[in-house]
């Protein structure tokens, strides 16, 4: 069975040495249990692995972030199943790690906080995350400092980083056709260092953005707030409105009406295709208009809507690390540590990923895991399973009781 292939010393040998390669290995498999609140003690509880070699492997062993998540890309590019390709795209998004009670955690500041959709204490990421119609993985983080939580000269603004996340996806061969982010990270600056890079852009505007058009009753063309471009459209143009039908989660479709041309943003040299897109995404969205912008002036209008919504892939992919994998769950201070527990919550979303993508289990359980949890909950059985003190008195019934239907494992249960 190939279900260990990610967690194999021979790819982590020159990260670590031996002492810290066996903490490695029982950190990552002790990530598939579940823990009520995950922490060092939590994890110390349930392996061989001693809190003080867990303290020690994350604050003082010498050991690199970078270096991990080059070796996980490497995982994931190797094999047609889990790769980027050009059918996907990479999505740019931030996500907070609420820490209320966490005055002293380095980087943590009372701002935003998307999860909780209000103000909190937290740690803010920006992470960049490749995603099609049938994939989606974590391509890399960087945390995000407010300026009054470190040095001036180390700031780095959100922008900043996402930049530094497009120029970083590009250098590891990550392959996609567009970048994508909502209208947060729309800025010009954003779009023409896209630009730049001779990749096209697929993004929202917000609504009080200024787009050149033509005003309908004067014949000039001048800035115009989309909110009152709005209004001009319903009024002089329904005739032009063309239907696009939207693929939702029921198996249905939904129609958005749309309006397009091709303009240019105020401030902005680079020209965009603007859509106006009227009607809701789906029955959860809040709004009823939505403004998208592509640097592709030739892309279809269905195709910029159909590339826009596959940003929702960023979304799921943070609510897997963190309701799964305990992405936000870490009780540690310094931003060493913090991003060192990041990458440990990548690496297992990863070989959780891998055995989910190629069907690693098909074989070996009645029921194929269908989604990263599932696959999380099979290996997380399979663990307790193979564990000979838990199994010593009826290995049979342990088989039935976790379903397994591979005759080769059954039997090595019982050897």
């Amino acid at each position: 069975m190939k279900t260990d292939d990610c967690a194999k010393s021979v790819h982590f040998n020159h990260v670590f040495s031996k002492t810290q390669l066996s903490v490695f290995r029982e950190l990552i498999y002790a990530l598939f249990a579940d823990y009520k609140r995950m922490s060092l003690a939590a994890i110390a509880n349930n392996t061989s692995l001693t809190y003080q070699k867990l303290q020690y492997f994350f604050s003082e062993s010498n050991w690199n972030c970078d270096e991990l998540n080059d070796i996980r890309l490497k995982l994931i590019e190797k094999q047609r199943t889990s790769k980027s390709s050009s059918k996907g795209v990479l999505a740019i998004d931030d996500t907070a790690c609420p820490k209320p009670y966490a005055k002293n955690t380095e980087g943590a500041k009372f701002q935003y906080c998307a999860p909780l959709g209000r103000e909190e204490n937290c740690n803010v990421a920006v992470a960049s995350c490749f995603v099609s119609d049938t994939k989606h993985f974590p391509v890399s983080s960087a945390p995000y400092l407010p300026l009054d939580t470190c040095e001036a000269k180390q700031f780095k603004s959100k922008l900043d980083l996402a930049k530094e996340l497009i120029d970083e996806a590009i250098k590891k061969d990550i392959t996609f056709s567009s970048v994508v982010v909502d209208s947060w990270y729309t800025s010009t600056d954003l779009i023409e260092f896209v630009s730049s890079k001779n990749i096209s852009l697929v993004a929202e505007v917000k609504i009080n953005r200024s787009v050149f058009f033509t005003h309908p009753q004067t014949r000039q063309w001048r800035y115009l707030c989309c909110d009152e471009i709005i209004p001009l459209i319903r009024q002089f143009y329904p005739h032009k409105l063309k239907a696009v039908r939207i693929p939702q989660n029921t198996g249905e479709d939904k129609s958005v009406f749309t309006y397009s041309f091709n303009s240019k943003l105020k401030g902005c040299k680079t020209p965009v295709k603007v859509i106006f897109v009227f009607n809701k995404w789906s029955d959860s969205d809040d709004k009823s208009v939505h403004v998208l912008i592509t640097t592709d002036l030739k892309m279809s209008v269905r195709s910029v809507i159909m590339t826009y919504l596959l940003r929702w892939g960023i979304e799921e992919s943070f609510r897997e690390l963190k309701d799964t994998f305990c992405f936000d769950q870490y009780q540690v201070r310094h931003q060493e540590q913090i991003q060192r527990h990041w990458i440990m919550s990548f690496l297992t979303w990863t070989l959780a990923y891998l055995i989910k993508q190629n069907g690693y289990l098909s074989k070996v359980l009645e029921e194929t895991p269908q989604t990263i949890g599932q696959c999380k909950q099979a290996v997380s059985a399979l663990i307790i399973i193979d564990s000979a003190f838990l199994l010593s008195k009826n290995k049979d019934i342990a088989a039935s009781l976790y379903k397994i239907k591979s005759e080769r494992f059954k039997k090595k249960l019982k050897n």
